[in-house]
């Protein structure tokens, strides 16, 4: 059958020729597979038809999800790819298998953002540690363009691609590893590039734009300028099979902090926030990224370090009890939720009330959020001795288990006792009008609170009471 197909290509394109072998193998697969005379490891028949998904394209990620290194691999020159692989910021490959993606996160610790076919061509991505699967990827069979039909649907959309990797090619050149100026991919990619340019000096274009083309027994880098035919593309065209000096070349190439390394603050600065900031030793200032192989060992070493980027009023801060009630009220949000739930944790001890509601509510499961197992289980604690508006009430003394409708009423009932205000406020809390509730906790509870943490009163429990009450009245109850 394939002689046959390959007998009837008189034209002489490969691509089309293996198109055509392509496209009749994975019918002839999948109508096997269906009469149930070839089996598909992980796939049923059932979930075949019910999901659509192709048997042959399951098979075949099946078969890349297996990863063999040669055993005559030059591990010098696989290491040196490896760098280059961590220093690349945009990745785009037509391959399926995950070698890539997993070289960064299994030797680089590395996350890189992976988008699938034409995903992620519409976000508004940071451009960093991103890696383009164009043809697919074994995690996602269905994703994977092999067929006639399949190559269709993606030149329907090969100008998103385009656009992307242009718009990329702005402030960084591309480089074309693995394919030849033959291959239809690069034509495509080149092509289209040529509609979206604007005319420019051939010099420019050959400075962004680098085709590695893989020259037997070439020792040399062999550079010239190419101009691609029906195109005013103009790229620099390096023939070469001396890969690790190629590597090492292109090592040397210094674009500022590399993504292995953007990557890393984003980790390293929540570190910093949770951990450092609790123990308030916020004073160094690091900001330099040839310091980032020892900043983790200085952060679980207790050291003094904070890291300082953008404007000055959204440094971090890690919250003493009065700033956290004012921003908690004033909802001026100035702590990410796990600073402020931190904080709330180890606050006093588990009878100790603190609102820490908005922030719980906010969080779709206690495993996802970055806390120690001990701030857990304090916060855990804490709502399990008074973690709702019953439980306030039921602890207030019985001799203040009075009705009112209206904080004057409560003032005036009050007297001269303070302490006998708020335990009113605290058991009418759920009778009193929203607005003026509002209004008293930002013009005299809050001022009042300040007042006893000063003067060390007794006042400052009662107070804590009440703001918890209407915590759990606004922001919904924690059981």
């Amino acid at each position: 059958m394939i002689r046959d197909i390959q007998k009837s290509i008189t034209n002489g394109f490969l691509f089309f020729s293996n198109l055509i072998l392509q496209t009749t193998i994975k019918n002839k697969f999948d109508e096997l597979f269906f009469d149930e005379k070839v089996n598909v490891d992980g796939l049923s028949i059932k979930d075949a038809q019910k999901n659509r998904i192709s048997p042959f394209k399951w098979d075949l990620a099946n078969r890349f999800k297996k990863i063999d290194l040669k055993e005559s691999i030059d591990l010098d020159e696989l290491s040196l790819y490896e760098q280059l692989l961590k220093k690349s910021r945009i990745i785009v490959t037509t391959n399926y298998d995950s070698f890539i993606e997993n070289i960064l996160i299994q030797k680089f610790n590395q996350n890189p953002t992976i988008y699938v076919g034409n995903k992620g061509f519409f976000d508004n991505t940071n451009g960093w540690s991103e890696i383009y699967k164009i043809h697919g990827s074994t995690t996602d069979p269905k994703s994977i363009v092999i067929t006639k039909e399949d190559y269709d649907e993606y030149d329907k959309n090969s100008v998103l691609i385009s656009a992307k990797i242009l718009s990329s090619m702005i402030d960084s050149p591309i480089i074309f590893l693995g394919y030849s100026l033959q291959d239809r991919n690069i034509r495509n990619l080149l092509s289209d590039f040529s509609k979206q340019l604007p005319a420019e000096d051939p010099r420019k274009s050959a400075n962004r734009i680098f085709v590695i083309n893989r020259k037997e027994n070439e020792k040399a880098l062999d550079e010239r300028i190419y101009t691609l035919e029906d195109s005013n593309i103009t790229c620099t065209l390096i023939d070469t099979d001396n890969y690790k000096e190629l590597f090492k070349k292109l090592l040397k190439i210094n674009e500022g902090a590399t993504p292995y390394e953007v990557k890393k603050y984003q980790r390293l600065i929540r570190k910093l926030i949770i951990s450092s900031g609790q123990k308030g030793s916020l004073h160094s200032v690091m900001i330099s990224p040839d310091n980032l192989d020892t900043l983790e060992n200085k952060i679980d070493q207790n050291d003094p370090v904070v890291m300082a980027l953008g404007e000055a009023k959204y440094f971090y801060v890690y919250p003493d009890l009065l700033s956290y009630i004012e921003d908690y009220f004033n909802n001026t949000n100035k702590y990410a939720p796990e600073v402020a739930l931190a904080f709330a944790a180890r606050e006093g001890n588990s009878r100790t009330r603190i609102p820490f509601s908005k922030y719980w509510h906010k969080i779709a499961n206690l495993e996802e959020i970055n806390l120690s197992e001990s701030n857990k289980k304090k916060l855990l604690d804490k709502i399990s001795y008074c973690g709702d508006l019953r439980s306030i009430k039921n602890s207030i003394n019985s001799s203040y288990q009075i009705h009112f409708t209206s904080i004057e009423k409560i003032s005036k009932q009050s007297g001269n006792s303070s302490i006998k205000k708020y335990e009113l406020l605290s058991y009418n809390i759920d009778s009193l009008d929203l607005d003026e509730l509002k209004n008293f906790i930002i013009n005299q509870a809050i001022p009042d609170f300040k007042a006893s943490i000063t003067k060390g009163t007794n006042l400052k429990s009662s107070i804590r009471k009440f703001l918890l009450a209407y915590d759990f009245l606004i922001n919904g109850n924690l059981k």
